[in-house]
């Protein structure tokens, strides 16, 4: 991971921050200056800027963090749904492992591939029979794990019901930096809906939702100052967990938007494994398949990246105690 701190001076005020990176010669081409803006990579003042033309002004604080070999993932082919993703299928429910980098639905690229497409894309793979397919919850993009889709609408319906009524209990996986003061603890907040201009959703004290995560340390290294825990969010806000772990000063690794710049640099082997995505995986989903039916429970294998990140740290993993 490579950091550079600049200061603008009375000369460069007023230049887009674009053109100002180019003409601090960090090494990078204007191209590549504005991935690493796309990604979160670029700070004024301790903020994240996404905004390549914003204009940065004399006296600006400028933080710019990347991996190089990061940046040459970020236009790289898009992630695919494996025959290994399919988790689960039946009673017009299928449930997948999402892979990190995939968005759950269409963005304004509409050449980006999402989760039906994708799923159509690997049942033709498959030989199956076309089926049409409809999304029941969501992921954020680079959260990985367990996601519903539904071959009806009755069943959709179904799911989608579950969901509203709390009888869904799901449970995640994060990787923080920080040690939390207690081994379990609940977080209890009003959120915001996500920001049309920034993208944050934030604590609002009123006219916000209340969203409500427990959590549970499972494992920490208190030499690296970092935390593997389990998240069993109530509702489901969006960026729920990211937002309630950077309440408590555990903001999740690899978040380009609740991180912020890292107060305790990683090791390198760390810091590369969490430079292409964050590290927050939807472990499982307990639910019923149809009305009368027992509680199913289905879990996602970690990405390779989370895991690699847990063995190369110390960190400990047991699928007992979560």
């Amino acid at each position: 991971m490579k950091t550079f701190d600049l200061t603008v001076g009375a000369a460069q005020s007023g230049m887009r921050l674009d053109v100002y990176l180019v003409a601090a010669e960090l090494g990078l081409s204007r191209r590549k200056i504005r991935q690493v803006i796309d990604v979160g990579g670029v700070y004024i003042n301790r903020k994240r800027v996404r905004i390549a033309s914003r204009q940065v002004c004399r006296g600006d604080k400028v933080r710019v963090e990347y991996s190089e070999a990061a940046l040459k993932t970020i236009r790289a082919a898009e992630p695919q749904l494996a025959a290994e993703a399919l988790l689960y299928e039946a009673n017009g429910v299928i449930a997948l492992n999402k892979p990190p980098g995939l968005p759950s639905q269409a963005t304004k690229d509409q050449s980006v591939l999402h989760v039906v497409p994708s799923v159509e894309a690997l049942f033709k793979s498959l030989g199956r029979p076309k089926v049409s397919f409809t999304l029941v919850h969501r992921l954020d993009k680079e959260t990985s794990g367990v996601i519903l889709v539904a071959t009806n609408s009755s069943r959709a319906t179904w799911l989608t019901e579950q969901f509203r009524d709390r009888a869904v209990r799901k449970t995640y996986l994060a990787l923080c930096y920080g040690l939390a003061k207690t081994k379990t603890f609940t977080e209890r907040a009003y959120l915001s809906e996500i920001d049309k201009k920034s993208g944050d959703v934030k604590v609002v004290r009123s006219g916000g939702r209340t969203a409500v995560t427990h959590f549970r340390v499972l494992s920490e290294n208190k030499e690296l100052g970092i935390s593997l825990i389990a998240c069993f969010p109530e509702t489901g806000r969006s960026h729920q967990i990211r937002v309630h772990l950077q309440l408590n000063g555990l903001p999740i690794i690899g978040d380009k938007r609740y991180a912020g710049p890292s107060k305790r640099a990683l090791p390198p082997q760390l810091a590369e494994l969490s430079s292409v995505h964050h590290f927050l995986h939807a472990y499982s989903l307990q639910f019923a398949p149809t009305a009368g039916d027992k509680p199913v429970t289905i879990s996602a294998p970690m990405p390779i990246r989370f895991v690699n990140f847990i063995n190369a740290s110390g960190l400990v993993f047991d699928a007992s105690n979560v």
